[in-house]
């Protein structure tokens, strides 16, 4: 779940991009007057808080017309019901007599009547915030800007989704515009070849910086909206290092499939227990809500742009067929969100590492973790059947898709690479999924992926996926990080530790073994208790932000002064009795007495 660009000529038309501009796109010309269609207006009452928005609906050949608004968006996958956020639905005909309008359900309203264009008019409240969705999924009017991940504002007759859709944006005076849509005649005009199209272009308003740059002849605009300005240092640096970021995924594809690309970043001044961060990707845009974070803003985002410019490629054109096209009143149910999502994060930090735009040593201790909480052990669930339950369960849930997704990857890559000996690769799999599926337009099923790679490889995986993928089997480490000269090492450190073993909760952690004499035991914590909350100085903590893995890094804190537990469904609080134990250290290293052939395998998959 989870961009910038640059300087260069060509202003003037990236300012139309941007801005809006009398012209039209040679991409698309307007539809015949006797064809279907759908245009729409979007204005912003930003001390109301919502959108006003108005559309006609041209030949829609239906005496009662099914309008339906989507009950989640492509890419954030939650159940939001969007018409639940809708008020005040009218429509008339072109006479201007008022037409019937019955809210059949949450998210559809009946247009009865037939004409040749019927306007329709309705206010979207902003949303802001869900407990159970994240921010650039949704939509956010605040005094000085306006966001929308646009399933939020635009609905769709019911059988008309593949027909021209066009929509004008007028943001409050003052304010500036940035979409990515292709421009029409007019200021702040805008086409989409259909609805899929109109709502995969999220709309950033207000007062923002604004980046330009070409790439390999292709315009690309990174917009900020920030409390403060980025230095003209940071902004640079920003935008030389996406440049890179870029370069490097679009050659390891060989093409860049768009005409131009929009980065909307939305940098924040981090809270006590916001951790709403994260992206989301589009046809050919990202949206991004980030800690600003002064020097450090580059380095932070580097890595989720990387994984959102992947996406233009995994998921978005080479895809299962439940991801597109999309039925806006079903939800996705696929099981490869392993291979959407955790092969995605998994060349975001790869391709990175092997340009040398992120540090060996952090990568071999963020994989030395992994190692450390789940080696020889059984995973808690199937990867795949999380993928099935992603639209049902709160975030924090899905973070195996992004923490052991990667690991798969992988794993998986070393695999093929031993079995051909070097030769193949899991690079060579993702260029023929682009080559075969995302430049033909074709899908593939959830049961296809792993035949598909074996294919492009001449791999066997079939085992693979069933133990590690559809299986719970402990991961295979010390089987494959030999095979890429990687050596698995423990050592035994005195530290301060809870002291234990931990497994995710539904509110917390789940104590499944104590150590006799260790933290928690001293502290009067069971087996099956479920620590829900842990005590610092500067405010509570949830332990649904750390992994179970990691549960020794709470330990290591300086302010932590108690717990908070659930025993028999009562909640208790003790005060924090952190002792040292001598804690094995698990420690992923080069190996110093690899053969030949791991060493070669180590460099082509990681350049170290």
């Amino acid at each position: 779940m989870h961009a910038l660009r640059f300087r260069a000529p060509l202003l003037a038309f990236l300012s139309l991009i941007l801005i809006g501009h009398p012209g039209r796109s040679h991409a698309q010309q307007a539809p015949p007057t006797d064809a279907p269609s759908v245009g729409y207006h979007v204005a912003v009452n930003p001390q109301a808080r919502t959108f006003l928005v108005t559309g006609t609906l041209n030949n829609i050949g239906r005496d009662t017309i099914i309008f339906h608004f989507p009950i989640w968006g492509p890419g954030a996958y939650d159940i939001m019901n969007f018409g639940g956020y809708v008020s005040a639905f009218t429509a008339t005909s072109s006479t201007g007599r008022g037409l019937k309008v019955v809210r059949a359900d949450t998210s559809t309203f009946l247009i009865i009547g037939r004409d040749r264009a019927i306007r329709i008019a309705y206010r979207v409240h902003d949303i802001g915030f869900t407990p159970k969705s994240l921010w650039f999924g949704l939509s956010d009017i605040e005094k000085d800007f306006a966001f929308a991940n646009t399933p939020a504002i635009f609905g769709y007759p019911d059988g008309y989704k593949d027909i021209p859709y066009s929509v004008g944006y007028e943001p409050p005076k003052g304010w500036d515009l940035a979409v990515a849509l292709d421009p029409a005649a007019g200021r702040n005009n805008y086409l989409a070849h259909d609805y899929d199209e109109l709502v995969d272009a999220p709309v950033q308003m207000g007062k923002f910086q604004r980046i330009e740059v070409v790439i390999k002849g292709k315009p690309h605009i990174i917009t900020v909206t920030a409390p403060r300005a980025l230095s003209a240092k940071t902004s640079a640096q920003l935008a030389e290092a996406t440049r890179k970021a870029v370069t490097i995924i679009s050659d390891f594809f060989g093409d860049m499939p768009y005409n131009r690309y929009l980065f909307q970043h939305y940098l924040v001044e981090p809270k006590l227990g916001d951790n709403n961060f994260g992206a989301l990707e589009h046809r050919n845009s990202s949206t991004y809500r980030m800690p600003l974070e002064g020097a450090g803003t580059v380095d932070g985002l580097l890595p989720v742009i990387a994984h959102e410019y992947w996406h233009l490629w995994s998921p978005k054109r080479a895809h299962v067929a439940q991801l597109g096209p999309f039925d806006y009143q079903s939800p996705p149910r696929t099981a490869s969100l392993w291979f959407a999502e955790g092969f995605t994060e998994y060349y975001a930090q790869l391709l990175l590492r092997r340009n040398g735009l992120a540090d060996p040593a952090t990568a071999l201790a963020v994989l030395s973790q992994e190692v450390a909480g789940g080696r020889g052990k059984k995973q808690e669930q199937a990867i795949a059947d999380l993928s099935m339950k992603i639209s049902e369960v709160p975030v924090m849930e899905i973070l195996p898709l992004y923490s052991k997704g990667p690991l798969i990857g992988l794993l998986m890559d070393a695999a093929i690479r031993s079995q051909t000996g070097n030769a193949k690769s899991l690079d060579d799999a993702m260029r023929y999924f682009n080559q075969e599926y995302g430049k033909t337009g074709k899908t593939f099923t959830d049961q296809e992926i792993i035949p598909i790679i074996e294919r492009a490889t001449g791999a066997r995986l079939s085992e693979f996926y069933d133990r590690y993928i559809a299986g719970t089997d402990p991961l295979p480490f010390d089987q494959y990080l030999p095979a890429i000269g990687l050596k698995i090492v423990t050592e035994y450190k005195e530290k301060p530790t809870l002291g234990g073993e931990y497994e995710r909760a539904d509110s917390g952690w789940r104590i499944i073994a104590l150590t006799p004499g260790g933290s928690a035991d001293k502290m009067g914590m069971r087996v099956g208790d479920v620590i829900t909350q842990v005590v610092t100085s500067t405010g509570p903590i949830d332990p649904r932000q750390v992994l179970p893995a990691y549960v020794d890094v709470i330990a290591t804190l300086d302010d932590v002064t108690g717990f908070t537990f659930v025993r028999d469904g009562a909640p208790r609080t003790v005060d924090a009795r952190i002792s040292i134990g001598n804690v094995a250290t698990v420690r992923v290293i080069l190996d110093p007495d690899a053969t030949a052939a791991a060493v070669a395998n180590r460099i082509a998959l990681i350049g170290l």
